[in-house]
């Protein structure tokens, strides 16, 4: 799914700042510069090697750049099309796997630190790779929660990306409840189809109208978690067990 900040730039044009169609174009060029076409499965498997969960680390970082590519190229192109709850849905989706990707760095974080066993963070990781509640399939593993993906993952955004305390920043947590009142069926994401007409006591439904710029700017929430992603993805190189 191709972007053409052109039309983008003309969607934003009174209803954004020129600023942040740039910003939004810098962060794109930086996922795509970050794209590798392959990775390698590690020759040694046993639980908790080192090796092993430096290459399952490196392949599920990719598995989430491809999604995060996906949601960010979604957004936007949900924006352009006026479409609130699709729109809503990606941006939501984007932290969703902003907070996969600081969860992963908190696990490696912590192996460096030596605050928790190899064993441990490689059942993690594989709990990442190969969760599900599809029971029929033969090697599922109970999925990550993603509000605890969450948690962990404003701690290492506090700590790595912000340079706070474990717990003085909880960004990605409070953008995506407020998120989540778009993606539901409540007042927020049902107040996107209608004006309320209070002097003939009626509403007028949006059928076919620009969002309202309350909605549209959603889209805005775009610069918290994608160049977070991009940060993450870079400081997973620091944490990373050595390739022995």
């Amino acid at each position: 799914m191709a972007l053409d900040f052109k039309r983008i730039t003309q969607t934003f044009e009174s209803r954004r700042s020129a600023e942040e169609v740039g910003e939004l174009e810098e962060t794109y060029a930086a996922f795509k510069t970050r794209v590798v076409p392959h990775c390698s499965f590690p020759e040694r498997g046993e639980w908790g090697d080192p090796v092993r969960i430096r290459a399952y680390a490196i392949m599920y970082r990719q598995i989430l750049l491809h999604r995060a590519i996906s949601m960010f190229e979604g957004s936007l192109n949900a924006a352009v099309e006026e479409n609130a709850y699709v729109l809503a849905l990606s941006v939501r989706g984007a932290f969703e796997t902003t907070a996969a990707l600081g969860y992963l760095h908190n696990r490696l974080a912590s192996l460096a630190e030596g605050n928790l066993d190899a064993e441990k963070i490689d059942e993690d990781i594989m709990s990442q790779f190969l969760g599900t509640r599809d029971s029929t399939l033969s090697e599922e593993m109970p999925p990550k929660q993603i509000l605890s993906m969450l948690e962990y993952a404003d701690v290492s955004v506090s700590r790595s990306v912000l340079g706070g305390t474990a717990r003085e920043h909880q960004i990605l947590r409070e953008s995506y409840d407020f998120l989540c009142e778009f993606a539901h069926p409540n007042f927020h994401s049902n107040k996107v189809a209608y004006d309320l007409d209070k002097a003939n006591k009626r509403l007028i439904l949006r059928h076919g109208k620009e969002m309202a710029p309350e909605v549209f700017s959603i889209v805005s929430y775009l610069l918290l978690a994608s160049p977070l992603h991009v940060k993450l993805h870079d400081a997973i190189d620091e944490v990373l067990p050595d390739a022995l």
